[in-house]
């Protein structure tokens, strides 16, 4: 189990083999665009209202309200905190041999979720399925491992409930296989040799491939990083110094210009309590995404 923690109760668990979450708390609306799923996951909202805008439309998530997001997509994102409040929502990870495993016994009810399936207000069983998955990969080795597994199979059985399961992901692309690698060790200096080695291919193809995918390795990584201090200034209560050395900066003064320059956002931003006006056009296409005007 890795246990990303700032010595609060505010932390990011994953549990191998079972899944991950978070709690994430916002108290400023910000438009946050191309945010990337790697995995599957279930966005449950406590207060206030997530929106999800992809490139086959757009849903909102109230308060008590849930989304089912397929892996390996791209969004731009709202959290909006409610009136006098702030944000708070928890994520669910299913770890894909658990979903798969589920799919084989047959149990995959409903049809595969393409982007997000939004779920309106939870019953108070699945409220409590959620809780009790969560619980799971917070126990570790407390709890057995085929009961954790159990008990995110539960969660999956209440999505197929609303008539949507999440399908088996497709081949990794390169982009994807390099988000994996890098987000083992964000500190590391990532070089094209480095990557291209242990993805068992030359520079020139790693590069080429990349393109092809409208890419440059120099934008993944900064984006990788990026994604993931956005996670930690979210869901923990790290100082942002600390953040930026997790996420591979020694000079806080250049990861602030580097996630500005990004999210359009200072890092700060994403705590703060002063709410800001926004509109957003429609989604344009997976690389666009939108825009505040």
């Amino acid at each position: 189990m890795t246990v990303m923690t700032s010595g609060s109760e505010r932390c990011v668990v994953q549990r191998e083999g079972v899944g991950a979450t978070a709690r994430i708390i916002q108290r400023r609306t910000l438009l946050l665009t191309r945010i990337v799923v790697d995995l599957p996951t279930l966005m449950v909202v406590r207060q206030g209202s997530k929106r999800l805008i992809g490139p086959g439309g757009e849903i909102t998530i109230p308060a008590g309200g849930a989304a089912a997001i397929a892996g390996g997509r791209i969004f731009d994102v709202i959290n909006r905190p409610a009136a006098g409040g702030i944000y708070e929502a928890e994520w669910l990870v299913c770890d894909p041999a658990v979903i798969a495993g589920f799919a084989a016994d047959g149990e995959g009810a409903g049809r595969p979720i393409a982007e997000a399936m939004a779920i309106g207000t939870m019953a108070p069983d699945f409220a409590s399925a959620v809780d009790r998955a969560r619980a799971a990969v917070f126990a570790g080795g407390d709890l057995p491992h085929m009961v954790a597994v159990q008990r995110i199979r539960e969660v999956l059985g209440w999505i197929g409930h609303h008539g949507g399961r999440f399908a088996a992901p497709p081949p990794p692309s390169v982009a994807a296989r390099i988000r994996a690698l890098v987000s083992r060790d964000l500190r590391a200096a990532w070089r094209s040799n480095d990557l291209a080695g242990r993805l068992a291919m030359s520079e020139a193809t790693l590069r080429r491939r990349l393109a092809a995918e409208g890419l440059s390795l120099t934008g993944l990584l900064v984006d990788i990083r990026m994604s993931h201090a956005l996670m930690l200034l979210q869901a923990t209560d790290l100082g942002i110094t600390r953040i930026a050395f997790d996420v591979g900066y020694d000079s806080p003064s250049r990861f602030a210009a580097r996630f500005r320059q990004r999210f359009g956002h200072p890092p700060a931003a994403v705590r703060e309590h002063v709410s800001v006006r926004m509109a957003v056009q429609p989604y344009a296409d997976e690389n666009a995404g939108i825009s505040a005007k």
